[in-house]
């Protein structure tokens, strides 16, 4: 009989940057490179991404280093 295993916890937040107006929303799983973070604002069919299957702390400095630029400046980094 094989064991069960406990499948893997996956994290996800949310945040709305001040000086732009965006939401970007990011989901992942801890220690490994699967995280995404997109911008929530947009449409379903049209989602800005701003990372994908990248690491944690990645997607954490990319937050940090969004949160001062305009809402064009980030679109403009936002791969569509």
């Amino acid at each position: 009989m094989e064991a069960s295993r406990k499948p893997l916890a996956k994290v996800e937040g949310r945040k709305r940057m001040r000086l732009s107006g965006l939401t970007v929303v990011w989901r992942g799983t801890p220690s490994l490179d699967d995280w995404v973070a997109y911008i929530a604002n947009g449409t379903k069919s049209k989602k800005l991404i701003l990372a994908d299957h990248t690491s944690e702390r990645k997607v954490k400095g990319l937050l940090e280093r969004i949160r001062g630029l305009s809402k064009k400046e980030v679109e403009k980094l936002a791969k569509g």
